[in-house]
């Protein structure tokens, strides 16, 4: 007997995680926007050193936070995606006429759990490319121009940077140049 409830159950328990996962990473990414914009665009001072280290310490716990979720969001993408695959496939032998398992009725029920799991799967691949892509309204044909967006990422480093973090850690703990991304990006701003 023809059931793709369990399919319909997963993509929609599947895009629930997503979901939440997605909506932290928005926050953390708002979060360091708040700051990137109040240090950078209205040239706030911070005050003491101690505050300095502390948010160099948040910037490194965020940079951290932020790529394990781009990863994990990655992850629960592909998954939604080869599940929607083995449907298609679990589908096929009841929508068949070849197969000893064919139903007229079976497609009616596969078309709308293809048209809904489908859905599902098309928005979660809209939140990933938001993540990496924005677009710009523009006068001209096609009217929308896709640029890359500024991660939360390259907005930590700016940040990180612009406190001059790498000289106000412990000596033991730079000299494992963790977060890497920052170090590598700060030996091309030097030019090294």
């Amino acid at each position: 007997m023809y059931n793709p409830s369990p399919f319909l159950i997963c993509a929609a328990a599947l895009t629930s995680i997503f979901s939440f996962f997605f909506g932290g990473y928005f926050l953390e990414r708002e979060s360091v926007y708040r700051l990137w914009i109040k240090l950078v665009a209205y040239d706030v001072e911070m005050g003491s050193e101690e505050e300095r280290k502390s948010i160099c310490a948040e910037m490194e716990s965020k940079e951290r936070t932020f790529r394990q979720t781009k990863g994990l969001l990655w992850m629960i993408l592909l998954t939604l995606i080869c599940e929607f695959l083995v449907f298609q496939f679990y589908s096929l032998k009841y929508i068949d006429a070849a197969s000893h398992l064919y139903r007229p009725d079976s497609f009616h029920t596969y078309f709308w759990f293809t048209v809904i799991i489908g859905i599902l799967t098309f928005i979660n691949c809209l939140e990933m490319l938001y993540i990496n892509v924005s677009m710009e309204l523009v006068d001209k044909f096609p009217y929308i121009r896709f640029r890359k967006r500024v991660t939360g990422q390259a907005r930590l480093f700016m940040v990180w940077q612009l406190l001059d973090c790498h000289n106000l850690k412990i000596t033991e703990h730079d000299a494992a140049k963790i977060p890497k991304n920052f170090y590598l990006a700060r030996k091309k701003l030097e030019g090294k």
